[in-house]
This record gives C-alpha cells, structure tokens and sequence, in this order.
C-alpha cells in the first residue's frame, strides 16, 4: 500500500522547518512519500490579509526547497482552486486518483484545536491518518474533537520558525533569523520579495 503524506500550509515563505518537519514524518511513519501542498486561500484565515507573495513565487521556493530531497513533492492543485481551500475537497480528489493508497495528513496541534471548525470536519478525519505535531506553547486539546487526530503524534523537531517573522525582516530590510534553502533564499532576494510588506 502507498503510504502518503500530506503537509499544506501557505508556505510564505518556505524555511528550514517546514522541509524538517516533512522528513520526521516520512522518517517515523514510513511514509514513501510526503507532498508539499500551497493552499491559495486558507478557509478559515479568509479574512485576514492577502498573502504578500503570489502563487506562483511560493510555489517557485518550494520547488527549489526540496530539490533533491528524496521523497518530498510538490502538489499545486489548490493554487488553482477558485474560493477558499478545502481539505475535505483535496483529499477527497486525492482518494480517488490514488485507489489502495493510505494519507497522512500532518497538521499542527493549533490546527488539532480548531478542527472543528475545518470544512465538513466529521466527515473528514474518515478520509485519511492524521499526524500531530507540536508546536511550541500549544498544548493538545484536552478533550479533542475526534480521538483520532491525536492517535499520531509526532513531538519532534520542535521550532519556533516563522514566514511572517522572515516577511518582517526583509520588509524591514534586515537579515532573517531562520534558516532557509540557499536557492530558495536567493530566489526571494532576486524577486525582491516581501519588500515593503509589513506583516
């Protein structure tokens, strides 16, 4: 059976943590295979400020990001998705171009907070394993919305990176405190990305 992971996310900028946290989770759970996956709109941050890079830069870093990591991929089908996105649609689409094949979807415990607010969330953790990872101040929730959302955990790399602390930096002109791929680093610097964007 093909084991698949599935780690979304706005990806604005990809760094160092978020190619880390894909290989732990390949790694612990013998996944064959984890796919980067861009959201264009995340559902639940739909009114909060557009993200500063377009699709298509962010899609440009992930690619050189995981350039030559094996087993990690990339998948851009929801940048082109009109309206907010939705797990539920992604894996339900994924379901049926992969028959026999099993999804891990990796998520953060703040996410495993909010679940019940996720699109068609009861029908949803039926779709695919889940896999918890811990974010730093953020405990599990004491009484989760479904059991198995935390029947994964993943406790490790812990981090404290962040895009939006990276989009401050080089808005304020600055050097960023995170690590990022050099190729991916490079790219943003040439598009002169994130210039000007304070948030």
């Amino acid at each position: 059976m093909r084991e698949i992971g599935l780690l979304g996310g706005s990806f604005d900028p990809v760094h160092a943590a978020h190619i880390a946290l894909a290989k732990a989770a390949m790694a612990a759970f013998g996944l064959g295979e984890v796919r980067l996956m861009p959201c264009a709109q995340q559902a639940l941050k739909a009114l909060e400020a557009r993200a500063p890079a377009r699709a298509e830069d962010r899609c440009a870093m992930l690619r050189l990001a995981i350039a030559g990591e094996p087993g990690l991929t990339l998948d851009c089908r929801e940048l082109f998705r009109r309206g907010p996105t939705h797990t539920y649609d992604t894996l339900t689409e994924l379901r049926a171009e992969c028959p026999g094949a099993r999804f891990w979807f990796i998520v953060g415990m703040d996410s495993v907070r909010d679940f019940p607010r996720w699109h068609r969330a009861g029908e949803l953790v039926g779709l695919c394993e889940f896999i918890a990872f811990d974010r730093p101040g953020v405990d599990p929730p004491e009484h989760p919305f479904d059991p198995r959302l935390l029947a994964h955990r993943l406790r490790g790399p812990l981090s404290d990176a962040s895009s939006t602390e990276i989009r401050r930096a080089v808005a304020q002109g600055g050097a960023f405190r995170y690590p990022m791929d050099v190729l991916a680093g490079r790219y943003l610097r040439a598009r002169r990305l994130y210039q000007g964007a304070h948030r």
